[in-house]
């Protein structure tokens, strides 16, 4: 397929002259800070930091030049992989983790390697460490690649001054919590202070102006190690059958892939409150949370009570009742009515006096699918000292140890911390309002390389992202996609072939670093039930390939709700984008695809 219109060959190769003069300037160093541009700012996930313990490093004298931290309150479940994409305001995701139960399988899918290799999330960084081999140097010496993902971060942020704004994430202080606590922590935030006040000076010798840096954590730890819990026995004595597929009302899947202090369960609808009934009985159970569909009620159960309640999104309010006992979350306590319409905004500052901070609107988008494909039919916070393991970990876990957790609605598992060297943020902020504190930046624009979106039943657009706009001459893309044949197990040997034109309103000098994207409608619709794969060739003015993009098998996912339309993904992010001539590299005007020379 063509583009609609076909750009002068004369016109694209001056484009590509003019970029590459750009590249020389940024790289000699030549191009002084300008009063009309926003400011540097490198925004840093540091994955599982508690806020606590940020506190406690700024105590001891470390991280001089940011401001006293905020309060981060994480989703609930309280995990990195939906966390990170609820605070990068991306596409809802599959699953809480790698490895979930998919509702149209019947089964569980996904890999538990990718729990301890690559974030599932999706990728809205500038600068992040997928390497499975990253990840498993990082288990195997309790977090001892961080020095060298440190250097690499410098590197890329200090190579340009573009982008203005420069997001960065590290998974490896999540295996630090995890094994080592509290101290192994302390030891992570000494390294990272030094590193980063060597890189704002860097910074500001190389390119003449300031670098703010803004750093931020998904959510707390226990930093406790906890008792393992036992589901089996539980679920036997009333009739559930544990299964790894729902066939009949009395299967049950329990499921998870770390060791966690949250607990997921599927079951079909006939007896899915009477188990969430016997998961609030347990001992090791705080509160357990479902979702009936057909009423549009959440429900919240613990040992003290039951509470019901509804979310109406055109009010941003909610309305709460008592089904018996107490209200196991503490806002009824706390002076929130019963029968009301409540405004979010005084159920919140109600939540942050109990255990629960934003407690309701944190389980209603968990537990509904507002941000995640396959949600659980059932939530179980745990209480404090208790966890859900998988045999895998728990086994791993005996020679390497062990200290906390995370994933509960509780406070310490929930509440990370944001702080910045520039900027004041509220005293509490939440993970699905951060995008909203970050100026000069649309998340709503903020798109992967390129993605197939399904628009309804026979639409079906490409939509060419930032990323591959930013590469250097890149004049029009070409790709390929297969589909998965499940009789055979293999893709098939047929493919449909596309190429698209890029216009040069979207692909100007001036543009670049710049969020923004194009779509054009592709001629045929894609099956949204099964596997596809996808490779793409980047092309300059003259045909030549400039970089080259190919994903691995995945199922479709359903995009954010771009423009409130019904819109899927089907196209993750490729590789990291070098060019392989030194000067261009430095540069780095293009993230997120992996290039070479034809």
């Amino acid at each position: 397929m063509k583009g609609n219109s076909t750009p002068n060959k004369n016109r694209s190769g001056t484009a590509l002259f003019l970029v590459l003069i750009v590249a020389l300037v940024v790289c000699s160093g030549r191009l002084s800070f300008a009063e009309d541009l926003p400011p540097r700012h490198l925004c840093f996930g540091v994955d599982a930091v508690p806020y606590a313990v940020f506190v406690e490093a700024q105590q001891k004298g470390l991280f001089k030049d940011f401001r006293p931290p905020s309060r981060m309150i994480s989703s609930f479940p309280s995990l990195t992989n939906y966390a990170w994409a609820v605070i990068m305001h991306t596409e809802k995701v599959e699953g809480y983790q790698a490895q979930y139960y998919h509702f149209g399988l019947n089964r569980i899918v996904g890999r538990l390697f990718h729990e301890v290799g690559k974030p599932t999330f999706p990728n809205h960084y500038e600068y992040r460490d997928d390497s499975i081999f990253k990840k498993v140097k990082a288990y195997l010496t309790t977090g001892g690649s961080i020095k060298g993902e440190l250097k690499h971060l410098a590197e890329e942020v200090l190579s340009s001054n573009q982008p203005r704004l420069f997001f960065a994430f590290t998974e490896t202080s999540d295996i630090i919590a995890h094994m080592k606590g509290r101290k192994g922590l302390h030891n992570l935030l000494e390294i990272l202070d030094r590193e980063l006040i060597r890189i704002r000076e860097e910074h500001l010798r190389k390119f003449n102006e300031p670098l703010e840096i803004t750093l931020l954590s998904d959510h707390g730890n226990t930093l406790l190690k906890g008792k393992i819990i036992s589901v089996d026995k539980a679920l036997k004595g009333q009739g559930f059958k544990p299964k790894k597929r729902l066939e009949g009302p009395d299967d049950v899947i329990y499921h998870s892939s770390g060791i966690l202090s949250v607990a997921c369960f599927y079951i079909q609808e006939e007896r899915r409150f009477e188990l969430a009934r016997l998961l609030a009985a347990q001992p090791w159970a705080d509160v357990v949370v479902t979702y009936d569909k057909g009423e549009n009620v959440i429900y919240a159960l613990s040992q003290k009570g039951i509470l019901a309640f509804e979310y109406n999104p055109a009010g941003d309010e909610f309305r709460l009742r008592i089904v018996s006992g107490e209200d196991p979350l503490g806002l009824i306590q706390q002076g929130i009515a019963a029968g009301e319409w409540i405004p979010q905004s005084e159920v919140f500052e109600a939540s942050i006096k109990t255990d629960f901070p934003d407690s309701l609107m944190r389980i209603q988008k968990g537990i509904t699918g507002r941000d995640v494909n396959n949600p659980a039919s059932i939530l179980v916070s745990l209480k404090p000292g208790h966890e859900s393991g998988s045999k895998f970990i728990k086994f791993f876990s005996q020679f390497k140890g062990r200290s906390g957790t995370h994933g509960s609605l509780n406070a310490l598992d929930s509440i990370g911390f944001i702080s910045s060297t520039d900027y004041d943020f509220p005293e509490w902020v939440t993970a699905y309002g951060f995008h909203k504190h970050i100026k000069g930046f649309d998340f709503e624009k903020r798109f992967d390389a390129l993605t197939l979106i399904s628009w309804g039943e026979e639409k079906c657009l490409a939509r060419i992202g930032q990323p591959l706009l930013d590469i250097p001459g890149a004049a029009s893309v070409r790709f390929s996609v297969k589909k998965y044949d499940h009789r055979r197990q293999r893709f098939s040997t047929s493919y449909d072939l596309y190429e698209l034109e890029i216009p040069l309103s979207v692909n100007s000098p001036s543009s670049h670093g710049q969020p923004r994207f194009f779509d054009a409608e592709l001629p045929k619709c894609l099956d949204t039930r099964v596997w596809y794969l996808l490779q793409a060739q980047v092309l300059d003015s003259n045909h030549r390939v400039i970089a080259r993009l190919e994903t691995k098998r995945f199922h479709i996912m359903p995009y954010w709700g771009y423009r409130k339309f019904s819109v899927k993904k089907i196209f993750k992010k490729g590789k990291k984008f070098h060019l392989t001539q030194d000067f261009l590299k430095s540069c780095a005007f293009a993230n997120g695809l992996e290039a070479f020379h034809a």
